[in-house]
């Protein structure tokens, strides 16, 4: 280094006239683009069908809001394709199928909860995902559907 330059006075001038640097927080997916990668992967998953359900507040041009849809209705609903054997017939059937897209470290509301509780105790399919794989493993077959 250059006469009475130090390594401890060019550290010192190189903070000078700046802001300490900041520790960010992690950034956390948006619903939406976690509902985009979700759909995405359902395009290419056999035996499943599902769409966006549409509900939320649609402003009218006098300012008043509509709401559409029913509250607590999940995200995405569908149908998923199953195969059944029994004793006298085989064939397919379709569950109703619910998913409720949630941030990470995000619960769904009472009524988004209860609306998913509704549809499993109907035999149908529902559970919050917070990623791609969540849906993985929320459509991972059970045991094998029997209808008698």
């Amino acid at each position: 280094m250059t006469e009475g330059v130090t390594a401890a006075w060019v550290a010192q001038q190189a903070g000078k006239g700046r802001a300490p640097a900041k520790k960010r927080a992690p950034k956390t997916r948006k619903e939406q683009d976690i509902q985009r990668a979700i759909l995405d992967y359902l395009k290419l998953v056999p035996g499943v069908t599902v769409w966006k359900s549409g509900g939320g507040l649609l402003p009218l041009a006098d300012g008043r809001r509509v709401r559409m849809g029913a509250v607590g209705v999940s995200d995405l609903v569908g149908w998923v394709q199953e195969k059944y054997v029994n004793l006298h017939a085989h064939g397919c059937v379709a569950r109703f199928l619910a998913i409720e897209i949630k941030r990470l470290g995000a619960c769904p509301s009472t009524e988004q909860q209860a609306f998913l509780d509704a549809v499993t105790a109907a035999g149908g399919v529902a559970f919050v995902a917070r990623s791609v794989d969540d849906v993985r493993r929320g459509l991972a077959p059970e045991d094998s559907l029997t209808i008698r």
